[in-house]
């Protein structure tokens, strides 16, 4: 009888310490492909992983593309506190954000740098559909442009992230201009 009740008050000790008694939850945030990359609508861009897991490889592109990305940035139950899109080569490509107006009613301006791809999240808000575009301007073999998203997830007593990030290589090639055909 005694065993049974230690067993007992081990168990109800251990359920009330996994408890978290302040009512929040932790999750690494994510990012996610609404839908593939697409240029002009039509041509769906498709990536493919790498060797390295946090770098994947995309469709090439042609100079004067624009790809159009629709991401969702989900933290779960926390809150989204900054996101980074950046470009490793401004010379060979651009990124097209949404209108200043409609970037300000989601992320604080005077913290953000649309110009340097950092939004600054204002409270509250647990995920986002992000949507832009990426014009190539120029041929390369090593554009890339980053993500990264940062929640205020808490793990100091348990394993995960509060930040996820990854980056997409994206080729451009120059386009081949056709001869004319005489008749």
């Amino acid at each position: 009888m005694k065993i049974r009740f230690f067993i007992l008050s081990g168990l109800i000790a251990l359920a009330v310490t996994s408890c978290n008694i302040s009512g929040s939850s932790n999750n690494t945030p994510e990012i996610y492909f609404v839908t593939n990359p697409f240029v002009s609508s039509s041509d769906t861009l498709n990536r493919y992983r790498t060797d390295d897991p946090s770098v994947f490889r995309m469709d090439t592109i042609h100079v004067g593309d624009t790809v159009t990305f629709r991401l969702l940035l989900y933290g779960y139950t926390n809150n989204l506190t900054t996101c980074y899109v950046a470009q490793s080569d401004t010379t060979s490509t651009k990124v097209l954000l949404p209108a200043v107006t409609s970037l300000d009613s989601v992320f604080i301006s005077s913290a953000s740098d649309y110009s340097k791809g950092k939004f600054v999240f204002k409270s509250k808000i647990t995920s986002l559909y992000f949507p832009f575009k990426y014009v190539a301007k120029k041929a390369s073999n090593d554009a890339k442009i980053s993500f990264s998203l940062v929640s205020d997830a808490n793990f100091s007593n348990s394993l995960g992230n509060s930040s996820v990030s990854f980056v997409l290589t994206t080729p451009i090639k120059a386009r081949k201009v056709l001869a004319p055909v005489k008749l």
